[in-house]
Parts: C-alpha cells; structure tokens; sequence
C-alpha cells in the first residue's frame, strides 16, 4: 500500500509540474499598442508602441515627447518588462517599465530614475495575439526616399533606396558619409535597418530604427560610439 501511495504522489506532483509548465508559457506581446502613462509630472500622457520578434528577442519602438526610442523587452508567462532611454535636458534618462499582460491588454509601473508613475496599454485590433495583419494593412517601403537626419554634432540628407521582399528588407545608402548597401527587415509598420561605412577612417555600423505610416518615416539612428540621433524621411515621388 505505501509503495502504491508513493507512486501516486510522484505521478501527481508530475501532471502539476507539467501544468504549471503549460501555465508559464510566455504571453505573445508582438503588435502595435497604445500606452497611457500618468505620473505625478504627466497625468494621461500617451504613446504609441510597436513591438516586434527580431530571433529570440522582443524589440520595438515607442513613440516619446523627445522622439522615437528603441525598446528592449522580455516576457516571462505574463509579466513583461520593457525598458529605453530618453535624451533630456538633463541628460540620458533609462525608463523601465514592469507589469503584466491580459489578452490586448498589459498594465504596470514605470521608473524613469528621478520619479515613478503607472501606465496601461492596449493592442490594436489589427494585431491580435497572433499578431497577423490583414494584407491590405502591410507597409512596402520599396522606392527612394529623402531622408532629414539629425545630429548634436549637425545634419546630414541622405537618400535610402529600398527593395522590400516580404518582411526582408535590402537596399542602398547614398548620402555624406558616401555610398553603401543597407539590409533590414520591415515588420508591421515597424522598420530597422543598418549600413557599415568608413567615417575618417573608422569603420562605423549604424542602425535607423523607427516607423512607417504611408509615404513617410521617423525614428532613431545610432550611429556606432558617435552616439544617437533622429531621422524623418518622405518616399520620392
């Protein structure tokens, strides 16, 4: 009867292990959401996020008061953390932000290092948990565009010819710092691509990262130890 009972006990406590394994499966997070951050400072302020897969990780973009920031996030079961960085007055600002996730919804804190405060966020109904869009939603950038870059040390006009494949982005760069291929990847409304060029003798591999909505653009760049800017561009007719 004990050997019995031991053998019971082990093949429950295994079928609770293996639920609480199915349990802990991490949300998807993947879509375009609308966050509404309320701190002491700013009641109900609000910014739009697109999070994207790039491999194993999450990343995306959010929309701030002082540009587009690139986010970093992990998801573990429901609870989700997302953190980027600010450019103010007084400096470079890391903003992280903790909560969990409900279907299209997620809620939570954010600590912005001098102050705290709550946000919310939902997902649009173009991107479900599954996070496909309908194909009439999905951007193409194929084409040239004008683009506006812009640095603390100055600005810079480049002109960006894409060729879009699906979600694989390829391409050329011709503009101050000469002539390159670019490659990327355009996923939603969310794109990011990268050139290696040679400033005064130093390789230097910079990465633009932003958003599209139709025949425009803006985002971030980040050039290589040089530091971090913003770019807007318009498609040429």
């Amino acid at each position: 009867m004990t050997n019995h009972l031991v053998r019971a006990f082990v093949l429950v406590a295994c079928v609770a292990t293996a639920s609480a394994a199915a349990l802990a499966e991490d949300t998807d997070i993947v879509g375009s959401w609308q966050v509404n951050i309320t701190t002491g400072q700013a009641q109900g302020r609000s910014a739009p996020l697109v999070l994207r897969r790039e491999g194993a990780n999450v990343v995306g973009v959010i929309t701030t008061p002082q540009g587009d920031q690139h986010v970093d996030a992990t998801v573990a079961g429901k609870a989700v953390t997302m953190w980027f960085s600010v450019r103010t007055q007084n400096g470079l600002t890391n903003v992280t932000m903790k909560g969990t996730v409900d279907g299209n919804a997620m809620s939570g804190t954010i600590d912005f290092g001098s102050g705290q405060g709550e946000w919310t966020a939902k997902r649009s109904a173009l991107d479900p948990a599954s996070t496909q869009q309908p194909a009439e939603a999905r951007v193409d950038v194929s084409g040239a565009w004008a683009f506006q870059v812009e640095f603390s040390g100055g600005t810079g006009t480049p002109t960006m010819t894409f060729k879009q494949d699906g979600e694989k982005l390829t391409g050329h760069y011709s503009g101050q710092l000469g002539e390159a291929p670019l490659t990327g990847t355009v996923k939603g409304n969310a794109i990011e691509f990268s050139i290696d060029v040679d400033i005064q003798g130093n390789a230097a591999h910079i990465v633009y990262s932003g958003t599209v909505d139709k025949d425009s653009m803006k985002g971030t760049v980040k050039l290589a130890d040089f530091g971090e800017g913003t770019f807007t561009a318009k498609k040429k007719p």
